[in-house]
């Protein structure tokens, strides 16, 4: 098990792709609706994704959320080129490994997957623009991907303590009329997650943590990820989505500063 990492999702300042259903731009991967997805056609072994940063900007890991239908078999390329060489992705643009688009083998309940991609340490892209996403041995069948983010990934050197939460939201309310008939109204029931960072050095709380807090507030979401070590239950630990309740940090003692991360997950 790996220490646990998120990250702030970089703005993407435009989306194209090699080809998309009627009715599912390429841009909706950039927003923080779940329902509302770029969807390709289907018909071919290959689809790409282009996301424009609208400049060069340093990242390291990638989480695609909303992967309605995608199959075990399914891959997933990541090259980047920097704005100099252009969205044509030309020869000397950082071309990575093609592995499994899936992160686990465990699929969300949902039925909507998720993937993660982390950067190579041996040969991280470097500082880039554009980043072409292409999924391949898709079998003719359609891509659906709803949120996109791309970040530059935060992994503290001690991890969260034990006592994590896992729950879910449920958005929904059972009460009893006055004469005791069941009222219901059914909705949505979001995953969430509580952990807390129990001994978060001083140097990593005041350069990473709190300009986090300040960023995002309760209103931005994040990415994070319990444990990213290749796992059949990865997927179901990945979460994207707002922090909720308190933002502060506490410096409970000499050694270390206490964070408790709580978020509510829009991933479903």
């Amino acid at each position: 098990m790996s220490n646990a990492i998120g990250f702030k999702p970089l703005a993407i300042a435009a989306a194209t792709a090699s080809a998309t259903a009627a009715g599912f731009d390429p841009a909706y991967v950039g927003n923080d609706y779940m329902g509302v997805q770029w969807k390709s056609p289907t018909g071919a072994a290959s689809r790409s994704l282009v996301i424009d940063l609208g400049g060069d900007t340093a990242f390291d890991t990638i989480a695609l959320f909303g992967l309605t239908g995608a199959q075990p078999g399914w891959t997933l390329q990541v090259e980047a080129a920097t704005a100099a060489q252009g969205s044509g992705f030309p020869g000397g643009s950082w071309v990575g490994t093609a592995a499994g688009l899936l992160a686990g083998t465990a699929m969300p309940t949902s039925g909507r997957g998720k993937s993660l991609w982390l950067a190579p340490s041996a040969s991280p892209p470097p500082a880039s623009r554009y980043i072409r996403l292409t999924f391949a041995t898709l079998s003719n069948a359609a891509v659906a991907v709803s949120r996109v983010a791309i970040g530059k990934r935060f992994q503290f050197a001690r991890n969260f303590e034990f006592g994590a939460a896992f729950g879910v939201r449920d958005l929904g309310s059972f009460e009893f009329s006055a004469r005791g008939v069941p009222l219901r109204r059914r909705a949505e029931k979001l995953r969430s997650v509580g952990i807390s960072f129990g001994n978060v050095y001083r140097d990593e709380v005041e350069a990473i943590v709190h300009p986090l807090l300040e960023q995002v507030g309760n209103t931005e979401p994040i990415v994070l990820v319990t444990d990213p070590d290749a796992h059949a239950q990865r997927q179901n630990r990945m979460w994207f989505g707002p922090l909720v309740g308190d933002l502060g940090t506490v410096w409970p003692r000499a050694s270390g500063f206490e964070w408790r991360a709580n978020l509510v997950g829009l991933d479903r």
